[in-house]
């Protein structure tokens, strides 16, 4: 799960195609937040969840350091630079009825999902959402539809498919 105002594949893709980053997403090198749509420069930092101190980032950056810990350290990868493998995992399964009731566990779960996406949304804002609904939404969007890829995305799969020798079927 992605820690920081952004995922870092966004910042890359925006890059290659020339898209701007939008406020807060980013810093500078020397760690200031860049406050406003901006070209991604050569050097910058992404920034984490809260996006900056006055709004959070702090928190944002506990909740990272956290599953920094769970998944690279406790999982034996190292964490951050000192990561020493490719990918680390942390998995967590519960026993609900050890905690409570299966049965009212999943009641109360529906309940409380549906009260937030029946809640009224920020002014400018059409609904209210949390973290997973709109990629839930977007696989059943592709699944029916398709992945839609930006021209430039497939020119550079077809050129890498053609270097490597390998069938660009798309």
């Amino acid at each position: 799960a992605s820690m920081s105002s952004v995922a870092g594949n966004k910042i890359t893709l925006a890059k290659r195609l020339g898209v701007k980053a939008m406020p807060g997403w980013i810093a500078q090198s020397d760690g200031t937040p860049i406050m406003d749509e901006t070209d991604i420069p050569e050097d910058y930092m992404i920034l984490p969840l809260g996006g900056t101190r006055e709004v959070g980032s702090h928190k944002g950056y506990s909740l990272a350091v956290m599953i920094e810990i769970l998944s690279g350290v406790l999982s034996g990868g190292g964490a951050g630079p000192f990561r020493r493998a490719g990918a680390s995992h942390h998995f967590i399964a519960y026993k609900i009825d050890a905690f409570t009731d299966v049965d009212g566990f999943k009641d109360d779960l529906d309940q409380y999902m549906k009260s937030l996406t029946e809640s009224k949304p920020a002014p400018g804002h059409d609904r209210v959402t949390y973290a997973g609904l709109p990629e839930h939404e977007e696989e059943k969007e592709r699944l029916e539809n398709g992945i839609p890829y930006h021209p430039e995305v497939i020119d550079w799969f077809r050129s890498i498919s053609a270097e490597l020798e390998l069938p660009a079927r798309l």
